[in-house]
């Protein structure tokens, strides 16, 4: 099956906003993010440059809820797309996220990755959804599946017009939750977290992942990321994450992060993105 792994390092420029203590007593509405970077690729001596676009048709207000999840507090519909380069690889996302009135909520996405090489090409698909609902204010829960088909053409060394063609599919399975203490669209900011579980089984291989961040303030949060990767074939990785995330004010922001392989004692993870909204 065709895989493609990349342990990415994000790099943005933002705006030099000064955050004033203001910033916290208004209600700025967007309905538009953009997130840019720059980044190394592990295992690779090409640079990554990405970006991201995302629309919400339901206004946002940023008020004193926790600002990075401002959109999800709120369930605000939305569509994004994001793309990203290195080399000779190229991929394209597409998502869109629904929440319904009765606490349903419906996530799509389709992706596409091709690889251009003198002797070998490559296009995989993907295809998902989610369903999930809330269960309460503070958790929601959820399950998905991913279809993924795989085509591939091997042309031979010397030069003549023979060439392979394969093509494979394959389904993914997930299980998701997500607790956040602020519960729905909350009109003031108390300290606290917000944590994401989720497990996939794919093929032969078993993912789990947990995401915990900590607000301080509505612009300031500190988190951790733990994944835990276990295929049948090449055996297990773990990756831990340290990050934070700053929101300059409700319009731009910058987010780092470092992790290392704890099987190997690496650099696993790198990450420092820009985003603005408007």
């Amino acid at each position: 099956m065709f895989t493609h792994r990349v342990g990415l390092c994000a790099l943005a420029f933002v705006s030099s906003s000064v955050f004033t203590s203001t910033a916290f007593a208004q209600t700025t509405p967007i309905n538009h993010e953009v997130s840019i970077g720059f980044s190394d690729v592990r295992d690779a001596d090409d640079n990554f440059i990405g970006a991201a676009y995302r629309y919400y048709f339901d206004t946002v207000n940023i008020g004193e809820q926790p600002f990075a999840i401002s959109p999800y507090l709120q369930r605000s519909n939305n569509v994004s797309v994001d793309y990203f380069g290195i080399d000779d690889v190229d991929q394209i996302n597409v998502n869109g996220e629904w929440f319904s009135d009765d606490d349903l909520v419906v996530r799509g996405r389709y992706g596409r990755t091709t690889e251009d090489k003198r002797f070998y090409d490559a296009t995989l698909q993907r295809f998902g959804v989610d369903v999930s609902t809330f269960v309460s204010a503070h958790w929601e829960v959820g399950a998905g599946v991913d279809f993924y088909d795989l085509d591939e053409t091997v042309r031979v060394f010397d030069g003549s017009s023979d060439q392979q063609r394969f093509s494979d599919s394959e389904f993914s399975a997930n299980v998701f939750a997500r607790y956040t203490s602020f519960g729905l669209n909350p009109s003031r900011f108390t300290p606290g977290w917000d944590i994401k579980f989720k497990g996939t089984h794919f093929d032969d291989e078993l993912t789990l992942e947990i995401d915990a961040d900590y607000y301080f303030k509505p612009n300031w949060s500190v988190g951790v990321m733990a994944i835990h990767e276990n295929n049948d074939r090449f055996g297990s990785e773990n990756v831990i994450e340290l990050g934070t995330n700053y929101w300059f004010n409700a319009y731009s922001s910058i987010r780092f992060g470092a992790g290392v392989d704890t099987d190997e004692g690496t650099l696993g993870s790198l990450t420092l993105l820009g985003t603005f909204r408007f």
